[in-house]
């Protein structure tokens, strides 16, 4: 019987993050990552907006998306299983640039049936790793340069300075859409419609997504979720796991679970 939730584990060998998500109807509000996100529909589709695009992946798609890259999703079951699982692997650069493996220019998807079936059974650390050493050259040579595939618009010098400065103010510890829009010297309604056109979301998700993110780190670093709402500015635990959940697919004490069982000795 699926779980409710999506299943999480800190995968030793690689240094990533591994997430079943196999939850009928299961949506993310919009949010990103630091890490690659590599991963396959094994059953099902999903129903996305990356960087502010449809995008749709069905059973039997890899699926790659850039670090930073804002996207939402939604999973829906098969018509003719009423199933679905799609199965997530969040990898750090720093073991891509060990191994050697060269990335895609972009996010997007490639259909192979076989990976895609073999990325549902990822049961050891070494089974992950020998699926990306598959997948990621396979993903990289689809979504490369000049293919007739990538015609994804870039956005103008003027938008990416914007976002370059919406991004310095966030760091320094901006929290309000007001002052975000002061510290960068345009309107509210100028902020919103860049940011909902090239990211995907609009300035109070931005900020939202920023704290879950620093949240998460917080968790990771093992600091109580208690602890880690306040300090994120959440009115309380029930409300940031909510958000948190909705973002990620999993509860702050799933991640704590998944990092204690990896820290664990053999």
């Amino acid at each position: 019987m699926a779980l409710n939730r999506s299943e999480v584990r800190r995968v030793r060998l690689v240094d990533l993050e591994q997430v079943r998500h196999q939850q009928h109807g299961q949506e993310w509000a919009p949010h990103w990552h630091e890490e690659w996100s590599f991963g396959a529909i094994v059953q099902g589709e999903c129903r996305c907006s990356v960087a502010g695009r449809p995008f749709l992946a069905r059973t039997g798609d890899l699926i790659a998306i850039a670090p930073g890259v804002v996207h939402t999703g939604a999973l829906t079951a098969s018509a003719h299983s009423g199933a679905v699982l799609a199965t997530m692997l969040y990898v750090p650069t720093t073991w891509l640039d060990q191994v050697g493996l060269a990335v895609p220019t972009r996010s997007g998807s490639v259909r192979d049936l076989a990976l895609a079936c073999q990325a549902g059974d990822l049961t050891s650390p070494e089974d992950v790793q020998a699926w990306l050493l598959r997948a990621i050259p396979l993903l990289a040579e689809t979504l490369r340069p000049g293919s007739s595939a990538n015609t994804d618009p870039m956005p103008g010098e003027a938008v990416r300075a914007l976002i370059g400065r919406v991004q310095s103010a966030v760091l320094a510890g901006e929290q309000t859409v007001s002052g975000l829009a002061r510290r960068c010297d345009v309107s509210r309604e100028r902020l919103h419609r860049v940011l909902k056109q090239w990211l995907g979301m609009a300035p109070g998700e931005y900020l939202r997504a920023v704290r879950l993110h620093r949240a998460k780190h917080l968790v990771i670093q093992g600091e109580p979720a208690a602890s880690v709402a306040a300090e994120c500015g959440f009115s309380d635990q029930a409300h940031f796991t909510r958000w948190f959940k909705r973002t990620f697919g999993y509860t702050p004490g799933d991640l704590a679970q998944a990092v204690s069982r990896q820290s664990a000795p053999d």
